[in-house]
């Protein structure tokens, strides 16, 4: 099993089109002794497996992996540095839990297959920042809070690059905790609750697909889309019967209960590579260790089945 290492000789500093670490300058000995430039580290302390690297002042933390998996967590963070002022529009409840549940995952999919997944995690709390909105919204013209949107979405592009590189494809995973009263995971495939409560044919109508966060599979899978969707081979079919969620074969549409289908980052991103957010219920999933933990092996095992299946992936 790989340990995660956090990396305390480099600060990482990351801007929207570019990542580039630094490595600490060496106190000069005179002011008139001219001290030999300190060469930056290589590409490999922003790209080791398990190796955690963090944006300005830590607020965003990138643990590259070498599986097909990038998962982002942008809801889960603490921070709440006096330089960036609460946030005075949109929503800005914490998605408890989710950080230990992202990397009781991670733990779950290197225990299976001795790699692990790519994640991307906001420290700061959701008052400062909501990673999963376009930059107006997310950052509130907060300069600190702009840099770190940047950084956040920086690394989930070297984490798709990364992923796109080594295995063509993956998955995307936007990981969030829902407040709900329905105790059960909400798969958002960017389809509303009311597109979901079509019936398989108008969910196989042309126009559905290419607009769900799983269109790059729907391409050139042989499975009408309704059955990708909710069928048994789906990611809610594979995790049946343990874990309850929606859309799935036993619960196809969340009707008039409350659900979300996606937001921001899984609409950006679902066009590199297939993908969903995934908004977790509390009881029994985020609500304690061994709840994570069990959880996690169930979540890996569908994924891995999800990904060989329709993605010709193993891990």
């Amino acid at each position: 099993m790989k340990k995660r290492t956090r990396l305390t000789f480099v600060q990482c500093v990351v801007t929207a089109a570019a990542l580039s670490c630094a490595g600490p300058t060496a106190p000069s000995t005179s002011p008139s002794t001219p001290q030999p430039p300190v060469p930056p580290p290589g590409p490999a302390a922003c790209s080791t497996s398990g190796v955690s690297c963090f944006g300005r002042n830590n607020y965003i933390e990138y643990i590259p992996g070498d599986l097909p998996i990038v998962i982002s967590v942008p809801h889960g963070g603490a921070l709440t540095p006096a330089s960036i002022p609460d946030r005075t529009l949109g929503t800005t409840t914490t998605d408890l839990n989710t950080i230990e549940l992202s990397r009781a995952i991670s733990t779950a999919m290197t225990n299976r297959s001795a790699r692990a997944p790519h994640l991307v995690i906001v420290h700061l709390r959701r008052t400062k920042l909501d990673a999963n909105r376009d930059i107006t919204e997310a950052a509130a013209g907060n300069a600190d809070a702009i840099q770190a949107w940047n950084e956040y979405h920086a690394f989930i592009e070297q984490a798709m690059a990364a992923v796109q590189q080594r295995s063509g494809t993956g998955v995307y995973i936007d990981l969030h905790g829902h407040g709900h009263t329905k105790q059960r995971l909400e798969l958002g495939y960017l389809l509303s609750a009311s597109t979901l409560d079509g019936t398989n044919t108008q969910l196989d109508a042309p126009g559905v697909a290419p607009a769900s966060s799983l269109r790059l599979i729907a391409q050139s899978s042989p499975l009408l889309f309704s059955e990708l969707l909710r069928g048994p081979t789906s990611l809610g079919g594979f995790l049946e019967p343990d874990v309850a969620s929606v859309p799935s074969p036993s619960i196809p549409t969340p009707g008039n209960d409350d659900y979300f289908s996606g937001g921001y980052s899984t609409s950006r991103y679902a066009s590199t590579i297939p993908g969903l957010q995934i908004e977790c219920n509390f009881s029994g999933v985020r609500d304690s260790v061994n709840s994570r933990a069990s959880f996690a092996d169930r979540l890996v095992q569908a994924l891995a089945l999800f990904a060989q299946t329709h993605l010709s992936l193993k891990f």
